[in-house]
């Protein structure tokens, strides 16, 4: 009997101890992702409140990156997660710029309220793109060790963000790489703009992508999103197209022989997504970034 008893105190110690390495183990992960996940530094620029992501190594080494900024504030860590579980990199600086407004700020131009229980977007911005490259960009540039031009310098948005990522092609020449997720494209009279203007740079590359819900908006002017991105697919298409062989930089030409690059130039995607307006939003600012490094999507 003493024994059995013996017995059954040596397994529940033995058991004890197991949990006990169990537990300390999944604590050692959860540390190690912990200590993993890229920090979120928050700043102000040009009055502006910004979310800064560094690359893990930025602090170890003298190299140089390129920079993606995005209109708005972003779950950063997440998406840069989400970069990670598809295999891909995440060697840039990310620059989240958290606007005065969103509706007045990223909107190019005032319009009727979108509700009835809200104000009409006042159409900023013009002034809120004028602060971004002009005093944005060029203290990011001054203060941390990016590759300053444009082939090297994005800029995203999502909804109003994205419509503002894409009429920066309009204002600007400081980006060669625009990604409009979800963009609110079928704002007043934008696609006529887009028809009747040209974009500042011929070097550069949009990406342009929308959920397959969208379209069900119970909003009428929300619902023509689909209508308006396909249709701002094909004005970019006739504006850039590719460039040339014979007018690239040699370098570009060829950067263009290997699989991951982003040194490409003149190309336009547009990507249907599962879902609607705000369905897996990282995930969708990951495919963007997927896109940017010149993965197969």
């Amino acid at each position: 009997m003493q024994g059995t008893q013996e017995v059954e105190r040596m397994q529940k110690a033995q058991e004890a101890q197991t949990v006990k390495q169990i537990q300390e183990s999944a604590g050692m992960r959860k540390a190690q992702q912990l200590q993993s996940m890229q920090k979120v530094q928050q700043l102000r620029i040009a009055g502006l409140c910004c979310d800064l992501v560094l690359p893990g190594d930025y602090e170890r080494g003298r190299i140089r990156y390129p920079v993606l900024y995005v209109n708005g504030e972003v779950p950063a860590q997440e998406i840069l997660a989400e970069v990670k579980r598809a295999g891909g990199r995440t060697d840039f600086i990310l620059l989240c710029v958290r606007p005065d407004s969103w509706n007045d700020d990223f909107t190019p131009w005032p319009a009727p309220a979108f509700r009835r229980d809200e104000e009409p977007p006042q159409g900023r911005a013009q002034t809120y793109l004028t602060r971004l490259a002009g005093e944005i960009k060029p203290y990011m540039d001054m203060h941390y060790r990016t590759k300053p031009e444009p082939e090297h310098t994005a800029l995203a948005g999502y909804s109003l963000g994205g419509l503002t990522a894409l009429y920066a092609l309009y204002q600007t020449d400081s980006f060669g790489w625009i990604a409009s997720l979800s963009g609110s494209l079928w704002y007043d009279g934008f696609c006529e703009f887009m028809e009747k203007e040209r974009p500042l740079r011929r070097e550069v590359n949009v990406y342009l992508s929308l959920g397959k819900k969208e379209r069900l908006s119970r909003n009428p002017r929300m619902g023509k999103v689909a209508e308006c991105t396909e249709r701002a697919r094909q004005i970019l298409e006739s504006q850039l197209g590719q460039v040339p062989a014979g007018e690239m930089k040699e370098e570009q030409a060829d950067s263009r022989k290997g699989a991951d690059d982003r040194s490409r130039s003149g190309e336009v995607c547009l990507e249907w997504n599962e879902g609607g307006h705000f369905h897996e939003t990282a995930k969708r600012f990951a495919r963007a970034i997927l896109w940017w490094e010149g993965r197969n999507l």
